[in-house]
């Protein structure tokens, strides 16, 4: 998937993606409109969705954005997916991701969050891949959040595209390391797409 453009606007920054890594600009690209979350209790009960959208796929109308309410002391299975929803029906970029998941990481970052790639401290929630690629490293499709008591703030979902350059990996085993030490400017690669969720914390 080859990065074309960035859109920021706000908490929302979407990009556009190809179809391979060429770099001819006339080659056929998509558009991620939407960022969605799916959280599944793992002790059972509806699932929450939260979703950043951005209509018109150019940051020109205000994104919509779910901010997240979990409660303290929960585990969730959280999925990751990408639409653009210019398409009719909807086009499945996730299915892109995971079939070039050498080339991709997701990475969640953020004051809410704390994991691999960061290290906030007194975050809400802490992350966990539960998914890895053909090489056995991290996706960000799948992974585990665990809810403790602490305040709210929030929760960056970044798409990082990183193939290889002059056959030599770009994607590698210490990158969310690296993220959580130096940010995103410390890896190679660049966003297919970043946003944010507001987060809060309910305490029983």
């Amino acid at each position: 998937m080859r990065t074309s453009s960035v859109f920021i606007l706000g908490l929302l920054g979407l990009a556009a993606c190809g179809d391979d890594g060429a770099s001819d600009p006339n080659a056929s690209q998509e558009v991620i409109t939407t960022v969605t979350l799916t959280l599944t209790p793992m002790g059972g009960g509806s699932p929450i969705v939260a979703e950043v959208d951005d209509p018109d796929g150019d940051g020109g109308d205000p994104p919509t954005i779910d901010s997240l309410g979990l409660p303290a002391g929960a585990t969730y299975g959280v999925t990751v997916g990408f639409q653009n929803r210019l398409e009719l029906p909807a086009e499945e970029i996730t299915d892109e991701v995971r079939d070039e998941a050498i080339d991709h990481q997701i990475f969640f970052t953020g004051s809410a969050v704390t994991g691999p790639a960061s290290g906030s401290s007194n975050a809400a929630i802490t992350q966990a891949y539960a998914d890895t690629d053909a090489n056995g490293l991290p996706i960000g499709l799948s992974n585990t959040f665990t809810v403790a008591s602490a305040p709210g703030g929030d929760l960056i979902v970044t798409l990082r595209h990183m193939p290889p350059i002059n056959d030599h990996p770009v994607k590698t085993a210490d990158a969310a390391a690296l993220v959580k030490a130096s940010g995103f400017s410390s890896i190679g690669g660049e966003n297919d797409a970043q946003v944010t969720f507001p987060v809060a914390i309910a305490v029983p």
